[in-house]
Protein backbone atom coordinates (compact mmCIF):
# COMPACT_ATOMS: atom_id res chain seq x y z
CA UNK A 1 0.00 0.00 0.00
CA UNK A 2 2.85 2.39 0.74
CA UNK A 3 4.59 1.84 -2.61
CA UNK A 4 2.51 4.41 -4.58
CA UNK A 5 3.10 7.04 -1.90
CA UNK A 6 6.81 6.26 -1.80
CA UNK A 7 7.01 6.45 -5.59
CA UNK A 8 5.25 9.83 -5.55
CA UNK A 9 7.72 11.16 -2.97
CA UNK A 10 10.71 9.89 -5.00
CA UNK A 11 9.43 11.40 -8.27
CA UNK A 12 8.69 14.70 -6.54
CA UNK A 13 12.09 14.79 -4.87
CA UNK A 14 13.92 14.08 -8.13
CA UNK A 15 11.90 16.77 -9.91
CA UNK A 16 12.61 19.36 -7.20
CA UNK A 17 16.31 18.46 -7.26
CA UNK A 18 16.52 18.86 -11.06
CA UNK A 19 14.68 22.19 -10.91
CA UNK A 20 17.20 23.51 -8.38
CA UNK A 21 20.38 22.02 -9.88
CA UNK A 22 19.81 21.50 -13.62
CA UNK A 23 17.36 24.30 -14.59
CA UNK A 24 14.53 21.85 -15.32
CA UNK A 25 11.32 23.79 -15.81
CA UNK A 26 9.02 23.07 -12.83
CA UNK A 27 6.29 22.16 -15.32
CA UNK A 28 8.20 19.01 -16.38
CA UNK A 29 9.48 15.94 -14.57
CA UNK A 30 6.30 15.28 -12.64
CA UNK A 31 4.76 18.73 -12.87
CA UNK A 32 4.72 19.31 -9.12
CA UNK A 33 5.63 22.96 -9.58
CA UNK A 34 3.30 23.87 -12.40
CA UNK A 35 0.87 25.72 -10.15
CA UNK A 36 3.55 27.65 -8.29
CA UNK A 37 5.46 29.31 -11.13
CA UNK A 38 5.20 30.72 -14.62
CA UNK A 39 8.60 29.18 -15.52
CA UNK A 40 7.56 26.85 -18.30
CA UNK A 41 9.05 26.17 -21.72
CA UNK A 42 6.89 28.92 -23.25
CA UNK A 43 8.61 31.46 -20.99
CA UNK A 44 12.06 30.37 -22.12
CA UNK A 45 13.86 31.37 -25.30
CA UNK A 46 16.74 29.91 -27.27
CA UNK A 47 19.35 31.82 -29.21
CA UNK A 48 21.38 29.77 -31.69
CA UNK A 49 24.39 31.27 -33.47
CA UNK A 50 26.32 29.46 -36.19
CA UNK A 51 29.95 30.53 -36.57
CA UNK A 52 32.28 29.88 -39.51
CA UNK A 53 34.92 31.87 -41.41
CA UNK A 54 33.32 35.12 -42.55
CA UNK A 55 30.04 34.07 -40.91
CA UNK A 56 28.46 34.60 -37.52
CA UNK A 57 24.73 34.27 -37.91
CA UNK A 58 21.83 33.80 -35.51
CA UNK A 59 19.47 31.24 -36.98
CA UNK A 60 15.80 30.57 -36.46
CA UNK A 61 14.72 27.18 -35.18
CA UNK A 62 13.50 25.17 -38.15
CA UNK A 63 10.59 22.74 -37.79
CA UNK A 64 13.02 19.81 -38.09
CA UNK A 65 14.87 21.06 -34.99
CA UNK A 66 11.81 22.01 -32.92
CA UNK A 67 11.64 18.81 -30.85
CA UNK A 68 15.31 19.04 -29.85
CA UNK A 69 14.90 22.76 -29.12
CA UNK A 70 11.85 22.07 -26.92
CA UNK A 71 13.88 19.54 -24.95
CA UNK A 72 16.61 22.13 -24.39
CA UNK A 73 14.16 24.76 -23.16
CA UNK A 74 12.63 22.26 -20.71
CA UNK A 75 15.98 20.96 -19.42
CA UNK A 76 19.08 22.76 -20.76
CA UNK A 77 21.50 19.99 -19.83
CA UNK A 78 24.75 19.04 -21.52
CA UNK A 79 23.24 16.09 -23.37
CA UNK A 80 20.29 18.02 -24.78
CA UNK A 81 22.45 21.01 -25.74
CA UNK A 82 25.04 18.82 -27.45
CA UNK A 83 22.35 16.95 -29.39
CA UNK A 84 20.73 20.18 -30.60
CA UNK A 85 24.11 21.65 -31.60
CA UNK A 86 25.00 18.51 -33.60
CA UNK A 87 21.61 18.62 -35.35
CA UNK A 88 22.09 22.32 -36.19
CA UNK A 89 25.58 21.64 -37.59
CA UNK A 90 24.30 18.70 -39.67
CA UNK A 91 21.44 20.82 -41.04
CA UNK A 92 23.83 23.64 -41.96
CA UNK A 93 26.12 21.19 -43.79
CA UNK A 94 23.15 19.64 -45.65
CA UNK A 95 22.32 23.13 -46.90
CA UNK A 96 26.00 23.57 -47.89
CA UNK A 97 26.60 26.37 -45.40
CA UNK A 98 29.92 26.46 -43.53
CA UNK A 99 29.90 25.81 -39.78
CA UNK A 100 32.81 25.63 -37.33
CA UNK A 101 30.87 26.02 -34.12
CA UNK A 102 27.33 26.31 -32.82
CA UNK A 103 26.63 28.56 -29.85
CA UNK A 104 23.39 28.09 -27.88
CA UNK A 105 22.00 30.28 -25.12
CA UNK A 106 18.83 29.51 -23.17
CA UNK A 107 17.04 32.40 -21.47
CA UNK A 108 14.30 32.36 -18.83
CA UNK A 109 11.82 35.19 -18.34
CA UNK A 110 11.52 36.21 -14.68
CA UNK A 111 8.94 38.60 -13.27
CA UNK A 112 9.44 40.90 -10.32
CA UNK A 113 6.80 39.90 -7.73
CA UNK A 114 6.01 43.54 -6.89
CA UNK A 115 6.15 45.35 -10.22
CA UNK A 116 5.67 42.35 -12.54
CA UNK A 117 8.47 43.78 -14.70
CA UNK A 118 9.98 41.10 -16.93
CA UNK A 119 13.71 40.44 -16.97
CA UNK A 120 15.75 37.80 -18.76
CA UNK A 121 17.98 35.38 -16.88
CA UNK A 122 20.47 33.25 -18.82
CA UNK A 123 20.17 29.55 -17.95
CA UNK A 124 22.89 28.22 -20.24
CA UNK A 125 25.73 29.32 -22.47
CA UNK A 126 26.94 26.40 -24.58
CA UNK A 127 29.37 26.15 -27.50
CA UNK A 128 29.84 23.07 -29.65
CA UNK A 129 32.90 22.96 -31.90
CA UNK A 130 32.25 20.96 -35.05
CA UNK A 131 34.75 18.20 -35.78
CA UNK A 132 35.92 19.23 -39.25
CA UNK A 133 37.32 15.77 -40.02
CA UNK A 134 33.94 14.13 -39.39
CA UNK A 135 32.16 16.96 -41.18
CA UNK A 136 34.10 16.42 -44.40
CA UNK A 137 34.12 12.59 -44.37
CA UNK A 138 32.15 10.99 -47.22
Amino acid sequence: MGLPALLLVVVGSVQIGLVRTAALTPWKGGGFGMFSTSDHAGQRALRIVVVAPERSEEIAISPSLQDAADRVTALPGERQLSRLARLVAARERRHERPVESVHIECWQTDHDPHTLAATLHRLCNFTHHVDQVAATAP
